[in-house]
């Protein structure tokens, strides 16, 4: 490896994990901190960019902890050339944080009966292992693209949102070529609140 690629690939390590050491909770209370946060932060739109056109996501208060959250890592630049890296068969397209780049804190459930998986619904991921509470992925979400595909998913998934803009764009990166779920080509975005 030439000296440049090392240089830029240990700028790039540098710059995540400042990233994500910033945003770590160091076993403060999530659910306490996400309601202070979410008291101090109000906003509950965001657009979600990409070079395929935006999608517009207005996020509910019925879950204020899944807002707070998702807000509180938009502002911090978290979601900057994050990608969607799922395609969902029918169903959703994932994306946000992977597996490897989680961080040190999971946020409280919030099922809501009336919140369901419908067509344009955001919600997060979850991890089973070690999880029996069912909480939330704090980075990884996924917007539905097929409503009745979807219902399963139901009370297992916390929905914090829905898209009012841009379904378009979401279902042209459901129909993106894809490999074992993974798109063919990566679909780079970035978030930012309205």
């Amino acid at each position: 490896m030439s000296k440049r690629i090392i240089f830029l690939l240990l700028i790039f390590i540098f710059v995540s994990t400042s990233c994500k050491k910033d945003l770590r909770l160091f076993n403060k209370d999530p659910k306490t901190f996400l309601t202070e946060y979410g008291k101090q932060n109000p906003e509950n739109e965001v657009v979600i960019k990409t070079v395929g056109g935006d999608i517009t996501i207005k996020l509910y208060a019925e879950t204020p902890l899944h807002r707070a959250n998702f807000i509180r890592l938009v502002k911090s630049n978290y979601y900057v050339s994050r990608k969607f890296y799922r395609i969902v068969y029918q169903t959703a397209i994932q994306g946000g944080g992977e597996y490897l780049d989680q961080l040190d804190y999971l946020v409280p459930p919030e099922y809501r009966p009336e919140l369901t998986h419908k067509r344009g619904a955001i919600a997060m991921a979850r991890y089973d292992e070690g999880n029996p509470e069912k909480a939330s992925s704090p980075t990884e979400f996924y917007i539905v693209t097929n409503e009745v595909e979807a219902q399963k998913l139901n009370g297992n998934y916390v929905v914090f949102g829905e898209v009012t803009k841009g379904m378009n764009v979401v279902d042209k990166i459901q129909q993106a070529p894809e490999y074992y779920e993974t798109p063919a080509i990566p679909v780079f975005f970035r978030i930012e609140t309205l």
